[in-house]
């Protein structure tokens, strides 16, 4: 590099350097005008009790924020149509209590409340997601009753790197809350062997969060391929499922924690693929309300050669109240397989109170894989199941160290 070195004494020229680029600096500014992106707007969306359908509104204040925006939502604000997120945009209200997305009676809306990459076809679909939407502090009311027979969704996200806090989400036809990597004309995001370009929608975070009444899963993941990976499920109340409380296709990197799930109508937490994926601190009251085939607290079925560990979670048969038990063959928590490879897990310092034989078949731990399965089980009380502990021919079966 060559230095280019004006003498210490020479400090006129050093000055006059000075001014000249300060100057330069200004008359670009003039010409060229403040290339610094404008500052965020706050849409706020307040909708009338006095008007009974804020559809044409709704959809005309959603579309106005674009990327660092806020839209705030006051009163109850009724639709006939899906409302669209967008990127980088926070929805929010002002608290649950005040701030609802209610769906119109005879609406039936495949889904109440969507990221707008779940509106994409064909090759975009396959390519196409959301990036840091934000969903907070809101009630969506995806009203089952005013809809009969419509399986709708409350909350679709079908995005990377974003976060749904605080929400409450009631009577969906459907799902309460779908991440999935599949856009509503089915097309299925681009990951996986084979492709070319893969893409991915991980990084976010679902919390603090009710969901009640939901005509098939509280939270549902729907991902056939291997994009969605690497959520946080976390400190949310799940009641009422008519399925499973937590159901995911793909649970690889998953984190679900400190959930509190009740009476719902087969599995409290349902995983399939577990791949480095914790189930930790959760608690389920009352699961398989719909008896019939095998129904589990929490089920996880394996992939190959990395651990998966399940811990500290508290799983009750009360069946009292508006749960009652039907006959039907019940596992507190079941490792259901192995898909691959060998499959590792740990489960441990779970507690586990069965109905004591009084409907159906209980076991408190089920372990299936064959000697494909390695399971650290330790610290683990069982109580008021017909078996404690089953297992496979050639499951092992350790303490650890």
């Amino acid at each position: 590099m060559t230095e280019t070195r004006i003498a210490v004494g020479d400090r006129t020229a050093l000055w006059l350097i000075g001014v000249a680029t300060t100057f330069g600096m200004l008359v670009g500014a003039l010409l060229l005008g403040d290339a610094r992106p404008a500052a965020a707007a706050t849409y706020e969306v307040e909708c009338p009790s006095t008007s009974p359908d804020h559809t044409d509104y709704l959809a005309a204040e959603f579309g106005k924020a674009k990327r660092g925006d806020e839209v705030v939502v006051k009163g109850t604000c009724v639709t006939r149509k899906t409302l669209w997120l967008k990127d980088g945009v926070t929805y929010r209200g002002d608290g649950r209590d005040g701030a609802v997305l209610k769906q119109a009676d005879g609406a039936k809306l495949a889904a109440l409340v969507a990221t707008d990459s779940w509106a994409l076809t064909g090759e975009a679909g396959k390519s196409g997601t959301n990036a840091n939407v934000t969903v907070r502090s809101l009630t969506i009311d995806a009203n089952a009753a005013g809809n009969a027979g419509a399986a709708t969704i409350g909350l679709v996200v079908r995005a990377w790197d974003s976060r749904v806090y605080d929400v409450a989400v009631y009577r969906a036809g459907g799902d309460g809350i779908r991440v999935t990597t599949v856009t509503s004309d089915g097309t299925v995001l681009a990951n996986g062997s084979g492709v070319d370009e893969p893409h991915t929608m991980v990084n976010s975070i679902i919390a603090d969060s009710y969901v009640e009444e939901s005509g098939r899963d509280g939270i549902s993941v729907e991902d056939p391929g291997n994009g969605a990976t690497d959520w946080i499920v976390e400190r949310n109340w799940i009641a009422g499922s008519a399925r499973h409380g937590i159901g995911s296709d793909n649970a690889a990197g998953w984190q679900i924690r400190n959930n509190h799930v009740y009476g719902v109508g087969e599995n409290a937490i349902d995983l399939r693929r577990c791949y480095n994926t914790g189930v930790h601190d959760n608690y389920i009251e009352d699961f398989g309300g719909n008896g019939g085939a095998e129904r589990f607290g929490i089920r996880c079925d394996l992939q190959g050669d990395v651990p998966s560990t399940i811990a500290g979670n508290k799983i009750n048969q009360f069946r009292g109240g508006g749960h009652p038990m039907k006959a039907g063959t019940y596992f507190a928590i079941g490792l259901d397989g192995v898909n691959y490879g060998k499959g590792y897990a740990t489960v441990t310092g779970n507690a586990i109170v069965g109905t004591a034989g009084t409907v159906g078949t209980e076991t408190g731990l089920a372990y299936r894989g064959g000697a494909d399965l390695t399971v650290v089980s330790t610290g683990n009380l069982v109580t008021g199941c017909d078996t404690a502990l089953s297992k496979d021919t050639g499951v092992v079966v350790t303490s650890g160290i």
